[in-house]
């Protein structure tokens, strides 16, 4: 299956994948310029290449302004092309990169920046049959701190190995070994390993996220309360 993928939980980022293997992909640090930079850079990415079958997209976590940006590229352009467009949280992503260096059972921890000091987790129990990362806790939004001390409470358990972002924002707190290399993978979500994710999923007869962003807080604005009168 062609599968069209977009993230823009942290970066903004686009591929177009046949199954495993990669046919075109595109990425850039947007700066807080996710919508223009997407809608764009998609249309490029595609042209010329096989028409995709499905789009989906990275509902995080992340931050609102980023996130929505993706969210809003994949729901257009599937609504342009006629086909379906399903969510994946970002998180496998980054779980998918790890385990091309793990052995398939080993515990895994990811961890992106949230902004506010905090940072938004994921807990994986490695690969099923299939190849996909299975979630064992998560996704959350933790200070660093906070999160510590969670992986403290499991020191009777295999100290996961850590992938993502908030390790290289926090790493007296997050202090977990290397995923493969000596120096910690702190790269963001790639929209890649996104669709390599929903593959295997669709491969197993598994379903797909629906669209609904996880920012895992509420809004920064909220409505005024309403004022109640009475008619006297």
């Amino acid at each position: 299956m062609i599968i069209l993928a977009i993230d823009t939980s942290a970066t903004a980022t686009a591929a177009l994948t046949d199954g495993e293997r990669v046919l075109a992909e595109w990425s850039a640090a947007a700066g807080g310029k996710h919508a223009e930079l997407t809608g764009p850079s998609v249309r490029s990415l595609t042209a010329g290449q096989p028409a995709p079958e499905l789009v989906v997209t990275g509902i995080g976590p992340g931050p609102f302004t980023g996130l929505r940006a993706g969210i809003a590229t994949a729901i257009g352009y599937s609504l342009g092309a006629g086909i379906t467009a399903a969510g994946v949280p970002s998180h496998l992503a980054l779980a998918v990169r790890a385990y091309r260096s793990l052995d398939p059972a080993a515990p895994l921890l990811t961890a992106t920046d949230a902004r506010r000091r905090e940072v938004y987790w994921t807990r994986f129990a490695g690969l099923d049959e299939h190849g996909v990362p299975v979630i064992a806790a998560g996704p959350e939004v933790s200070a660093p701190a906070d999160l510590a001390a969670h992986l403290t409470q499991t020191a009777g358990e295999p100290t996961p190995a850590g992938i993502g972002g908030g390790f290289e924002l926090y790493p007296e707190l997050l202090a977990v070994p290397e995923v493969a290399d000596p120096i910690l993978d702190t790269a963001p979500p790639a929209a890649a390993d996104l669709a390599i994710a929903a593959h295997r999923i669709l491969a197993a007869g598994g379903e797909l996220w629906p669209m609904t962003p996880l920012y895992l807080r509420a809004p920064d604005a909220a409505p005024a309360a309403r004022r109640e009168t009475s008619l006297r």
